[in-house]
C-alpha cells in the first residue's frame, strides 16, 4: 500500500465514504459526497486512470498495491473508520466487496449487495437466465464452450463475442467485446478471446440493429428489494459512433416498458443499493431486450442529481439508515455529457449540426451535467486529459495492434 497527497480532516462526527476507484465516475461520487459535506476517500490500483485524486474534494487518496480487502480492514481498523460507507465503482471491486460482505461489514456501511445477489449482475449467463424466467426480452445467445455445437453458417450475424464477467477479460485486454460479421471470422476471434478468459465464459450474441440512440436504461435506488426512486434515460450518443460501448451523451426520457422490466428485475434477486439495467430497442419484434446490469454506480449517474435524484448521496444516507431526503419532482429533464469523447461523436456522427443542436438544447435548461469538467475542481479534468492522451492512447493502441482491428475499449 501507497499513501499519496494525504490531506485529512476528520474533526466532524459525519462518518465518511471510500470510493473503491477514481476513474470519472468514482470522481462524480466524491463531488457529490463532498457537496453534502462528507468527508471522503479514494482507493485505486492504477493511478494512472484514477482521476479523482487530483480532486480538491479528495481527503485522502491511497493506491491499492496490494489486496483491497486487506488495505480496507487494516486502515478501517487504525484509522477507526466504523460506519464509514464503501462506493466500489466498478466490477472488480464490487467482487470483492460481494466476496468479504461479512468481514467488510464489521467496520463499514456497505453500498453493494453480497455474493448471492450481485452475481445476477457479474455474470450476464446469470443476467439472461433470470431475465428469461422473468419474461424479460433477452437477444439471442450461446456460450463459447458450445460453438462446437453450433452450424456457423446459421448464426446470426452480424453478432458480437463478450465476456460473460467482464472484469475477468477488460483489465488484460482493454476491450470489451469483439464484433463478427460472418462464419469466417467466429472462430478466429473465439480464439483470440479464448486466450484469456475459459470457452465457457465467452458469449456469442446477435447484434441487435442501430446505433446508440435505441439504448435505454432504467437507473434506481432500491432498498430490500424495492424501488426508492428511479429514472430511465436513452443514450444519445456513443464512441465508438459506429459501435459503441460508452455513453457520451445521455438524456432523461420516459419509457414505461423499460422502467416496468428493470423494476421486476432488480425486485427478483431482492436487490439493494443503486443499479442501472441497460436495455436496447430491437425494431424487429419491437421489444427491449436487456443487455446489461451494473449493480454499483454507471457512467453517468451525475445526470441524477441535475434530473432530481441524487444517487450517491441517497446511498450514502440509505447505508447509514438514515431519513432519506427526496426532491418532491424526481423526473427533471436533464442531461449528461461527457466531453473528452462526445467532441469526437459528434464530428464522426452522420449529422454534426443536429447533434450540436441537440447539445445547445440542454445546455439551455441549466441541467447539463459534465462528466469531468467544473468550474470549481478543474484539475481532475486537465489531469484526464492527460492521462487520456498518453496513458490511455497506448492502451487503445495496443489493443488495436494485437487484434488488428478497431477495438471495443472503454474510456
Amino acid at each position: 500500500m501507497r499513501l499519496t497527497r494525504p490531506r485529512l480532516n476528520l474533526s466532524n462526527n459525519t462518518p465518511g465514504a471510500i470510493v473503491l476507484g477514481g476513474n470519472f465516475l468514482g470522481l462524480a461520487v466524491v463531488r457529490a459526497l463532498a457537496a453534502q459535506g462528507v468527508p471522503t476517500w479514494v482507493i485505486d490500483a492504477d493511478p494512472s486512470k484514477c482521476i479523482a485524486q487530483f480532486s480538491r474534494y479528495t481527503r485522502r487518496f491511497l493506491v491499492a498495491d496490494q489486496n483491497v480487502h486487506d488495505i480496507l480492514i487494516s486502515e478501517g481498523r487504525k484509522r477507526h473508520l466504523y460506519d464509514w460507507v464503501l462506493f466500489p465503482v466498478n466490477d472488480e471491486y464490487v467482487e470483492v466487496v460481494a466476496r468479504n460482505h461479512q468481514s467488510l461489514s464489521s467496520i463499514f456501511r456497505l453500498t453493494t449487495p453480497p455474493i448471492e445477489v450481485t452475481r445476477f449482475a457479474l455474470d450476464k449467463r446469470l443476467t439472461y437466465r433470470r431475465a428469461a424466467e422473468l419474461g424479460i426480452a433477452t437477444p439471442w445467445t450461446s456460450t463459447g464452450d458450445n460453438l462446437d455445437n453450433l452450424d456457423l453458417e446459421k448464426l446470426p450475424y452480424p453478432a458480437i463475442l463478450k465476456p460473460a464477467v467482464n472484469h475477468h477479460f477488460f483489465p488484460h485486454t482493454n476491450i470489451k467485446a469483439l464484433p463478427v460479421s460472418g462464419p469466417s471470422e467466429m472462430q478466429s476471434r473465439h480464439s483470440q478471446m479464448a486466450k484469456y478468459i475459459p470457452s465457457e465464459e465467452i458469449l456469442i450474441q446477435e447484434r441487435i440493429p442501430g446505433g446508440g440512440e435505441r439504448q435505454f436504461s432504467f437507473c434506481a435506488l432500491f432498498r430490500a428489494g424495492k424501488t426508492i426512486a428511479s429514472l430511465v434515460a436513452r443514450r444519445q450518443r456513443q464512441y465508438p459512433v459506429e459501435f459503441g460501448n460508452a455513453s457520451t451523451f445521455v438524456e432523461t426520457t420516459s419509457v414505461p416498458e423499460v422502467e416496468d422490466a428493470g423494476r421486476r428485475f432488480l425486485e427478483s434477486i431482492g436487490f439493494d443499493g443503486i443499479a442501472e439495467i441497460e436495455f436496447k430497442f430491437d425494431s424487429r419484434d419491437s421489444k427491449y431486450k436487456i443487455l446489461d446490469v451494473n449493480s454499483r454506480a454507471w457512467g453517468w449517474h451525475s445526470l441524477g442529481k441535475a434530473a432530481g435524484i441524487d444517487f450517491a448521496y441517497l446511498l450514502w444516507q440509505q447505508a447509514l439508515g438514515r431519513k432519506l431526503t427526496l426532491t418532491p419532482h424526481q423526473h427533471r429533464a436533464a442531461a449528461w455529457m461527457r466531453e473528452i469523447t462526445d467532441v469526437i461523436a459528434i464530428a464522426k456522427s452522420r449529422n454534426p449540426i443536429s447533434e450540436m443542436q441537440k447539445l445547445a438544447r440542454a445546455m439551455t435548461t441549466g441541467r447539463l451535467t459534465f462528466a469531468t469538467f467544473d468550474l470549481l475542481d478543474p484539475v481532475p479534468f486537465f489531469a484526464e486529459v492527460f492521462l487520456w492522451m498518453s496513458a490511455g492512447l497506448s492502451r487503445r493502441k495496443k489493443a488495436k495492434e494485437m487484434l488488428q482491428f478497431d477495438p471495443l475499449s472503454a474510456e
